[in-house]
């Protein structure tokens, strides 16, 4: 008899029906859930979602940046050259081969010596770059140049660099 009772309720048409409207709000709130997670690589992907995203966003407070993708950016090219006295200038050009805008990298410089060991470091974030842009276009290519002044110390043993990108 019991068991009679409990195959009705779940057969009944309400029961069904507050199952049913559970699993749509479920899957919504997941959905959204999704949406406020992933916010920053859908606004680049799709723009037409941005104005959803915002109000989504607004009363949960969160904001957009852009897409950190690493594996995209590249250092297409770079030189270290010697200036006037202590003076160094560093040029590179950084490429992104996504096909969407990613964020700018910050720059991890180091001065070697003839068996490669580090004689200088220093990190670089975008803020400090002159001219530095927001974000690195999809396809597109950027050019950073920084001027540095160097002290002699430890420096006369310097033959070479490496250049590394990373996001802090």
């Amino acid at each position: 008899m019991r068991q009679a009772r409990r195959n009705a309720f779940w057969r009944s048409p309400a029961t069904r029906a507050v199952l049913v409207l559970m699993v749509l709000v479920l899957g919504g709130l997941l959905v959204a859930q999704w949406g406020v997670h992933e916010r920053d690589r859908l606004a680049a992907r799709y723009p037409m979602t941005l104005p959803w995203l915002t109000s989504l966003c607004q009363p949960l407070g969160c904001h957009f940046e852009h897409v950190r993708q690493i594996e995209s950016v590249v250092i297409d090219s770079s030189s270290f050259a010697k200036r006037l006295g202590n003076f160094y200038a560093f040029d590179m050009v950084l490429k992104n081969n996504a096909d969407i805008p990613v964020a700018v990298p910050a720059l991890e410089l180091s001065l070697t010596d003839a068996r490669e060991a580090v004689v200088s470091r220093r990190v670089f974030l975008p803020r400090d770059w002159p001219d530095s842009p927001t974000h690195l276009p999809a396809g597109g290519s950027v050019s950073v140049s920084l001027r540095l002044a160097l002290s002699d110390q430890g420096l006369s043993s310097m033959s070479g660099y490496r250049a590394l990108v990373f996001y802090p």
